[in-house]
């Protein structure tokens, strides 16, 4: 399933505990949790040391 995922260059991180200041950029985009990043791909939480992402219904952790 990897080699379907789209291409994802994580540039950066802002982790808080408080939910609505995380954000990520990815591919040059400030992205938020609940975030689409394609049709299949959405960004489901922002850890200290990792993204939560689901593609095509499958959860996977991306380190940043």
């Amino acid at each position: 399933m990897r080699h379907e995922l789209p291409r994802l260059v994580i540039s950066g991180s802002v982790y808080s505990d408080d939910p609505a200041s995380r954000f990520v950029i990815v591919n040059g985009q400030v992205l938020r949790e609940g975030a689409r990043l394609s049709a299949d791909l959405v960004l489901e939480q922002i850890g200290q040391r990792e993204l939560v992402l689901r593609f095509k219904g499958q959860r996977f952790r991306q380190p940043v």
